[in-house]
C-alpha cells in the first residue's frame, strides 16, 4: 500500500499479493517503480471494483480526504501507474490545488499546482472533450509539450492519463493524472474504464454534496445558494434560487460578513419584498464550510419561512439588530431616523415581548431565536 499523508511518500508497506515498489531505480529520484505484476486483471472486473470500492469508501470515510488517501490502491489493479496526482481547481486562482498523491517529488508538485498546468490541459481541451486522454491521444508528439520534454520524460514517464472532474452540473471540479513508466500503460481499455468510473469519483469528492448534506439540515428551506472564497454564488443541486440571494441584495454578504467573524453559523431575518403575512420575512441561515482543498466554497446560505415573531414589528426586529451590535440608542435613532424617544419605546415594547427584564437579556434572546434583521438590511 501507500503512504499518502502529505507530500512525502517515503513509507511502502510490501505484500507479495500485491505491486511492490523497488527504491532507486526506474523514473527519477524519489519515484517508486511497480515491480510483481504477472498478468493484468480483466479491465471490466477491475473497473467494477474500484467503482464498489468507490462507494464503499464514499460511505464509509466521512470526509473527502480519507477517500482520496485509499483510493490508490484500487486504482492501482487498473493501471499500474508510477505516480499519481488529484487537484482540485482553483477558480480563483485559475490553478489546481493538490487534494491527494503518491510517488510525485517536489518539481512535480510545483509544476501540478502551477497555472503553466492549467494551461496545458486547456490547450489539449481535456474539459471539452470530457473524456480521459492518454498522452498518446494529444493533438501533438509528447516532446512538444514542455512539461514533458523538460520534466516527466527526463524523469523517465513515457505515458500519462489525464481525467477531467466534472459533476453532473457541468462544474469543472478538477483533474486526476496517472504517470506510467511504459508506453503500453495504460491501454485504451483501461483509459476508457476509468472515464465511466471518474463521475463515481466526483460525486464522492465535490464540495457541493457537502453543501447539499448541510442545506437539508435547515427545516423548511425554500431556497439556497453556495458561496466561493471570491464571493460568487453558485446554485445548490435540489434547491432553487432567490431573488433575495441573487444581483445586488445584500444578503449574502452580511451572511457572509457575519461568518467571517470566526463564527460557523448564523441565522437572521429579512425583509421578503412583496410577500404577505407569514411570508413578510425569510430566516437567513449562514453556514460555514470547512476550508481548504478540495473545496473552493466558503460558505452556504439558505432561506427558509421565518417561524413565529412573537408579534415584534418591523421596527422593533431593526432595532434588535442594532441592539445586537451593541449600538446606544442615538445611534439607533440617527440610523433609523426616529427619535431617541421612539427607540426607548421600542425597547420596552421589545422587552415586554420577550418577558425580558433588561435590554441586554433581550438582545441575548433575539439573537438565539434568529429574531432580527441586521443593520445592514435595515430599511431595505
Amino acid at each position: 500500500m501507500f503512504e499518502t499523508k502529505g507530500h512525502n511518500c517515503e513509507k511502502v508497506v510490501l505484500n507479495p499479493r500485491r505491486p511492490r515498489f523497488r527504491n532507486g531505480e526506474g523514473p527519477g529520484r524519489g519515484h517508486r517503480v511497480l515491480v510483481g505484476w504477472s498478468v493484468m486483471p480483466d479491465v471490466v472486473a477491475s473497473a467494477v471494483r474500484l467503482a464498489v470500492e468507490i462507494s464503499h469508501m464514499s460511505a464509509a470515510a466521512g470526509d473527502s480526504s480519507r477517500l482520496l488517501d485509499g483510493l490508490w490502491e484500487p486504482l492501482q489493479r487498473l493501471v499500474p501507474f508510477t505516480a499519481g496526482w488529484i487537484g482540485m481547481f482553483d477558480p480563483e486562482e485559475r490553478r489546481h490545488v493538490t487534494a491527494a498523491a503518491v510517488g510525485h517529488d517536489g518539481p512535480g508538485y510545483s509544476y501540478l499546482e502551477s497555472p503553466s498546468f492549467t494551461e496545458q490541459v486547456d490547450a489539449v481541451e481535456l474539459f471539452r472533450r470530457r473524456r480521459p486522454m492518454c498522452l498518446r491521444d494529444a493533438p501533438l508528439p509528447a516532446l512538444e509539450y514542455r512539461s514533458w520534454a523538460e520534466l516527466w520524460w527526463p524523469a523517465g514517464y513515457r505515458e500519462g492519463l489525464g481525467v477531467p472532474l466534472v459533476t453532473r452540473d457541468g462544474r469543472r471540479l478538477g483533474v486526476m493524472s496517472l504517470l506510467t513508466d511504459s508506453p503500453d500503460h495504460p491501454s485504451d481499455e483501461a483509459r476508457d474504464a476509468i472515464g465511466m468510473v471518474a463521475p463515481m469519483l466526483t460525486d464522492a469528492i465535490d464540495p457541493m454534496s457537502t453543501v447539499v448534506g448541510l442545506a437539508a439540515l435547515v427545516s423548511e428551506a425554500r431556497a439556497s445558494v453556495a458561496v466561493d472564497r471570491v464571493g460568487s454564488v453558485h446554485r445548490v443541486p435540489g434547491l432553487p434560487s432567490h431573488p433575495l440571494l441573487m444581483g445586488e441584495s445584500l444578503v449574502v454578504p452580511t451572511a457572509v460578513g457575519k461568518l467571517a467573524d470566526h463564527r460557523t453559523h448564523v441565522a437572521f431575518l429579512c425583509p421578503n419584498p412583496g410577500a404577505e403575512n407569514q411570508d413578510d420575512y425569510m430566516k437567513v441561515t449562514g453556514i460555514a464550510c470547512r476550508p481548504g482543498p478540495p473545496s473552493y466554497l466558503s460558505a452556504l446560505v439558505v432561506l427558509s419561512r421565518a417561524g413565529d415573531l412573537h408579534g415584534l414589528t418591523r421596527r422593533e426586529l431593526e432595532v434588535l439588530g442594532f441592539l445586537i451590535d451593541g449600538r446606544p440608542n442615538q445611534h439607533i435613532a440617527s440610523r433609523l431616523f426616529i427619535t431617541e424617544r421612539t427607540v426607548a419605546a421600542h425597547l420596552e415594547h421589545i422587552r415586554a415581548k420577550f418577558g425580558a427584564p433588561s435590554r441586554t437579556v433581550a438582545a441575548v434572546r433575539s439573537l438565539h431565536e434568529a429574531l432580527y434583521i441586521p443593520h445592514e438590511l435595515a430599511g431595505s
